[in-house]
């Protein structure tokens, strides 16, 4: 019998066993060999805790300093980040104040408020016609505004009132047009209060540029009030970003990988970037995207490099926003200067998918934020040195931390060989041959009777009171069947330490997922001859009121007891009673237990909704992989397997490809693995009465079960270890 195979359980492992096991009532004569032994494990003891204690302490000192100057480093790098956002600000401040001045300077022209005055008068406000653009007064200042674009070299120059309307432009097809972007007209607003504003170049205005080639260069807007002073209408120039300003964050790149951008409220960077080429490279940009290109990313997370999904593909408004634009835009709402800036000096990564720290900054007179960002590779790159060094000493600690834990392990094995952790009751252990995540079992031998048994033990680590009731719970109910062809229990106990065992037969032989894997699909006969042992031990079970829940080949051995081929069913650890209502259901608490292509569809949706039908299921399921020699259901996952369980058809055996199997058989499997359980055999009687008829005609004899199993004993060697239940 083994454990139920759930999350609680570990791969097994040979390894020597590590749990101490505490002597039963029988002591073990005393002799010089033992007493040596315990004096070199107290010396050794006290040895290994002094090691560890010292290995210990240096590596926590190793931690504290290393952390401590990768704080320091982040620290400095940081505050040249800050020192570097600080220059391209004001770089930024130089160029906005040296255009609001030029439109400031246009704007009191009063040349350009006389044709404003008339334009007003023209078009009263809220019309919104072509026609009041062919009035004189709107050609005379259209022309005036295409003299001054051509002599400054600007984008577009406009004459706009306070609805955003266009009453004259430098290119016909503006005039008329209402500007709705709700960031030119927040900043319009303000401007017709008295003051020049700047209009960032990521707000949609919408009004066409210079010449059909500069279409798509960004443009920054410049607006002041005509007259100088509050009113009714406002200058509007654009300017080109592409230029002087993109110079400014260009040149705030120190290293192989510092830089400095501005962005949106909507998270769309408004400077040109400097890792162009390797956004090509991933399939983020076209290939045609120039290397100052401005306004085609936004600055949000790619994601890792191992999301499957292409950044390409992707929408970038679903992406969540960078560390520092996210505290950059956040910020917009707070009230003082000091709040508007900060610094990230974890790594994060930037929106080309580097590791980076960074600073940041809004400027709400710009409405954009600001970020200066490097690789935390470069910025960290002098930890590399550290970093070795200390490599180097924790790898010498951990080896003198090693060395006295092997040292110990021998002792304590050399303990259990000689003295009192040899015994357990009256039975002596000689090895462990199984380990699971539960319970360790151990190959032991009677004191008196010399039996060998198998004593299953539960782990100190696992030992809760729950666990200590499930595995109570299964030797009580294991030890109620009687049945030749169920595992027998002989004893039950506590070690020392009060973790419960039990003992049960040594069994030899091969499970029936070995007995595929080494032999391929099973004749019919044979396989007739080993379900109806399967189905006999689960009647017995069921009419007890118990449902074994786990029937799969790994928890179905074939052994050679007096005879061949004798079935024995393992694994109770799922076992539901179904009569004894009151108790509580352990495996509620830890979900879905079992293996899913060998779980009947109500167990898969509801794992308590049992009963003798669901292992008739599993019986099927088994029946099907003995003489198909795969099983019903494969995938590359238990929720594949789940799916399959729920919807798919049962493939017919005789569909599998192997030839010989009896109609009747074939028969039986398909009605074992119905969907819904009212179609299956109702219990186990059923299914037996089934094999019989069709065995009539398919025997399995005592000579051809000892001929397959010389021919395994030879395949396998004389020295084959026999099979033991899993832990």
């Amino acid at each position: 019998m083994g454990e139920a195979h759930d999350a609680t359980n570990a791969p097994t492992s040979r390894r020597a066993a590590t749990l101490d096991i505490g002597a039963g009532d029988q002591e073990a004569p005393a002799n010089a060999i033992p007493n040596i032994i315990a004096r070199l494990v107290e010396t050794e003891t006290w040895r290994n805790a002094a090691t560890a204690v010292m290995g210990a302490l240096l590596i926590g000192l190793g931690y504290w300093s290393f952390h401590g100057i990768r704080d320091a480093i982040a620290e400095t790098r940081v505050a040249s980040l800050e020192a570097l956002l600080g220059t391209a600000v004001r770089g930024l401040d130089v160029w906005v104040d040296e255009h609001r001045t030029m439109v400031s300077r246009q704007a009191s022209d009063p040349a350009i408020a006389e044709r404003a005055r008339a334009l007003a008068t023209a078009s009263p406000a809220g019309t919104e016609s072509q026609a009041a653009c062919e009035s004189p007064a709107a050609i005379e200042a259209s022309r005036m505004l295409v003299t001054y674009r051509q002599a400054r070299g600007i984008a577009a120059a406009l004459i706009v009132d306070r609805g955003g309307r266009v009453l004259a432009a430098d290119r016909a097809e503006s005039c008329g047009r209402r500007i709705r972007s709700d960031v030119f007209r927040r900043r319009l607003d303000l401007a017709l209060d008295g003051a020049a504003q700047f209009v960032h170049p990521g707000a949609e205005v919408g009004i066409a540029v210079a010449a059909p080639e500069a279409s798509r260069r960004p443009v920054a807007w410049f607006v002041a009030p005509i007259g100088g002073r509050a009113g009714s209408t406002a200058l509007a120039l654009a300017d080109f970003t592409d230029g002087e300003l993109s110079s400014v964050f260009a040149a705030a790149r120190p290293g192989d990988s510092a830089e400095t951008f501005a962005f949106t409220e909507d998270g769309r960077i408004v400077t040109p970037i400097r890792f162009v080429a390797e956004l090509v490279a991933a399939g983020r940009l076209p290939e045609s995207t120039p290397e100052r290109a401005v306004l085609v990313v936004p600055v949000r997370d790619p994601g890792p490099e191992r999301d499957a999904t292409p950044a390409a593909s992707r929408d970038p408004a679903a992406l969540p926003l960078t560390e520092t634009a996210a505290r950059a835009i956040a910020a917009r709402a707070r009230s003082t200067d000091s709040e508007r800036h900060g610094t990230v000096a974890l790594p994060y990564r930037s929106y080309h998918g580097v590791e980076v720290i960074g600073a940041w900054r809004w400027l709400p007179a710009y409405d954009l934020g600001v970020v200066a960002e490097i690789a935390a590779a470069e910025a960290f790159a002098p930890m590399r040195y550290l970093w070795i060094s200390f490599a180097v000493v924790g790898s010498l600690t951990a080896l003198m931390l090693g060395a006295a834990l092997y040292s110990s392990v021998s002792l304590s094995r050399l303990q259990r060989q000689f003295g009192r952790l040899q015994r357990l009751g009256a039975y002596t252990l000689e090895r462990q041959i199984s380990e699971g995540g539960m319970a360790t079992i151990y190959l032991a031998r009677h004191a008196l009777l010399k039996r060998p048994t198998a004593i299953k033990v539960l782990k100190k680590q696992v030992a809760t009171d729950e666990f200590i009731h499930r595995f109570e719970r299964e030797v009580q109910l294991a030890s109620q069947l009687l049945h030749p062809n169920t595992v027998e229990v002989y004893d039950f106990g506590r070690t020392r330490e009060g973790q419960p065992y039990y003992v049960m037969e040594y069994l030899d032989g091969v499970t029936l997922a070995e007995l595929v894997e080494h032999s391929g699909p099973v004749p019919p006969g044979r396989a007739i001859h080993v379900l109806r042992q399967v189905a006999a031990a689960l009647r017995e079970a069921h009419k007890r009121g118990m449902i074994h829940r786990d029937v799969k080949p790994e928890n179905v051995m074939l052994c050679r007891r007096g005879e061949d081929d004798v079935v024995k069913l393992l694994d109770f650890g799922l076992v539901k009673n179904l009569e004894r209502v009151e108790t509580r259901d352990i495996t509620k608490q830890i979900k879905i237990l079992g293996t899913p292509r060998y779980m009947a569809p109500e167990r898969i949706v509801n794992p308590t909704d049992v009963d003798a039908r669901s292992d008739i299921y599993a019986l099927g399921a088994v029946g099907y992989y003995l003489v198909t020699g795969k099983p019903i259901f494969d995938g590359e996952n238990n929720l594949e397997i789940s799916n399959q369980v729920l919807h798919a058809p049962a493939p017919r055996a005789s569909a599998a490809g192997v030839a010989g199997i009896p109609d009747g058989l074939d028969a039986l499997f398909a009605a074992c693995l119905e969907k819904d359980r009212a179609r299956r055999p109702q219990n186990a009687d059923a299914v037996i009465e089934a094999l019989d008829r069709i065995s009539n005609r398919l025997a399995w004899t005592q000579v051809d079960a000892a001929a397959w199993w010389a021919s395994y004993r030879a395949s396998r060697g004389a020295d084959a270890a026999p099979v033991v239940p899993p832990a």
